[in-house]
């Protein structure tokens, strides 16, 4: 799976967590993992995945924070996260993720 490059397992009913695994898949350029029981944090391995522009968690049970390397997705431009159970401050490193255009983090 190191060659995949667009992920896309919204609406199902994938409970747990997102294993630290999900850094191998760095050739990854769109994540949806919305709609569906995902409750464990945001693995910090999520900031392998260079080549992401959009990531899509939202209507989860994602809680805990957003982990600093999120900044190093600086092809970025979407990132979803709202209804969610997050919590904290956004990392400062956010300000790195240039080509954003979307980012949504309502309801947490």
């Amino acid at each position: 799976l190191t060659r995949l490059n667009d992920l896309r397992m919204d609406n199902n009913k994938i409970s747990g967590t997102i294993p630290s695994q999900i850094g191998k898949l760095t050739l990854v350029d769109i994540l949806y993992l919305s709609n569906n029981q995902i409750s464990g944090e945001i693995p910090s391995e999520i900031g392998k995945l260079t080549s992401l522009w959009c990531l899509d968690f939202m209507n989860n049970k994602i809680p805990g924070t957003i982990p600093s390397e999120i900044g190093k997705l600086t092809s970025l431009w979407h990132l979803w996260l709202h209804n969610n159970q997050i919590s904290g401050t956004i990392p400062f490193e956010i300000v790195k993720l240039t080509s954003l255009v979307g980012l949504i983090l309502v309801d947490n």
